[in-house]
């Protein structure tokens, strides 16, 4: 890699643009253009300054070195004789009424908690809806249930009080709009676990169609009108972004 690539790879790895490094480290920002796209190669004291605000080692940016910024530690990592980790371990049992333990039981919790951190790190960063990290997190263990059920299936009794609201499919000459049903499922489905549309189970059809539904329906406002009784039946909680 050059060295103007390898600052281009740390400056997108902080998440900063050409104009806010500019800011942190003197440097023009067309300057700092040219150097990424190589048609400059900066002097030693500008690596320097570069490296400075990038919080990285200057080797980092003049070998291309394999490097990452630091892991954030909890107090107890850096406490030298684990004592914070002990005693959050103990207070833990002693409110789940698991106390006392063996000094043995103690320690392997205690490792325990420690080989989790990463893992716990890295979930703290994941944005997605907490219904679908939960999802991922069960059928991983095996434990979630049968992606099909109740839950995202309407029953007769609920269709039968819904489907006075929706137009009918057939609307004389052309093809035939798919089942009102299936379509309306497949918006609650993804509003209510927050799924993207392409991550839509292939039992609603194509997501776009699904997707096309609901933006006729709400510029026609049949969504509108479907609200309210959504809400009666409890199949929906609140405003619902669409």
């Amino acid at each position: 890699m050059t060295v103007g690539m390898n600052i281009r790879a740390l400056r997108k790895r902080r998440g900063l643009t050409l104009d806010e490094l500019s800011a942190l480290c003197g440097v023009h920002r067309d300057d700092l253009g040219q150097y990424e796209r190589g048609g400059m190669t900066p002097r030693p004291e500008t690596v320097e300054r570069i490296a400075r605000a990038l919080d990285a080692p200057i080797a980092a940016i003049r070998e291309g070195m394999a490097w990452t910024a630091p892991r954030l530690t909890e107090s107890w990592e850096t406490a030298g004789d684990d004592r914070l980790l002990r005693e959050g371990v103990e207070e833990t049992v002693r409110e789940s009424g698991a106390f006392p333990l063996e000094e043995r039981e103690v320690l392997a919790l205690m490792e325990s908690v420690k080989a989790a951190v990463p893992a716990l790190i890295e979930r703290l960063k994941d944005t997605r809806p907490p219904a679908v990290i939960n999802r991922e997190l069960l059928e991983q263990l095996g434990l979630a249930p049968p992606e099909r059920g109740e839950d995202w299936t309407l029953t007769d009794g609920q269709w039968d009080r819904l489907r006075d609201l929706f137009p009918p499919e057939k609307g004389g000459r052309g093809r035939a709009l798919k089942s009102n049903r299936l379509m309306l499922e497949g918006i609650l489905y993804r509003m209510r676990t927050g799924a993207a549309w392409k991550d839509l189970p292939a039992r609603y059809g194509r997501y776009k169609c699904v997707s096309d539904r609901l933006s006729l329906w709400t510029r026609t406002g049949v969504w509108d009108r479907a609200l309210p009784r959504l809400r009666e039946l409890g199949l929906l909680d609140g405003p619902e972004d669409v």
